[in-house]
């Protein structure tokens, strides 16, 4: 990976290969107005054939390989683990990429569609996780990056509202 990172580019490689997927996660966040920092995309993607296909195709243009493996043995996206709930924590050439069979609760991306906003994405549209679902989330998890977080994205939610 180089050492620019940047994730709205990573986006446009997914869109342009048509990868039917849900931002998830910090940039779903700041995409609605969160004022947060994130280093990473999160995806939850559909889990079809060809979707997966699609995918894998965007990985191949971002030269994406597991994380968290010596250089020397460098590990490929795989359909097989793709197709799974499981998660694909990839490094690229723009920045980490994490891909999501699914999230809290075993919510697919089918299951995240009806809570996701279509945002205008330099003139393709973007299915984001709602901020409320991203708040519910947040409020249940263990982890003490989302609890530190969460009163940023609760304040973001009630001035959305207001």
């Amino acid at each position: 990976m180089t050492s620019t990172v940047d994730l709205t580019s990573i986006l446009d490689v997914l869109l342009s290969h048509d990868v039917q997927f849900v931002l998830v996660g910090a940039l779903a966040a700041v995409a609605q107005g969160a004022p947060l920092t994130t280093h990473d995309v999160d995806i939850v993607h559909a889990r079809t054939p060809a979707n997966i296909e699609s995918l894998m195709a965007a990985l191949g243009t971002l030269n994406a390989h597991h994380r968290g493996r010596p250089a020397n043995s460098r590990l490929p996206p795989s359909r097989e683990a793709l197709a799974t709930e499981g998660h694909s924590l990839f490094s690229t050439d723009l920045g980490p990429l994490d891909c999501l069979g699914a999230i809290e609760d075993g919510l697919t991306y089918d299951e995240l569609v009806p809570h996701s906003l279509r945002l205008d994405f330099a003139g393709r549209p973007l299915l984001v996780l709602s901020l409320e679902v991203i708040v519910r989330n947040k409020r249940r998890s263990p982890h003490n990056k989302d609890k530190l977080a969460l009163a940023v994205l609760e304040e973001t939610l009630r001035q959305t509202k207001s």
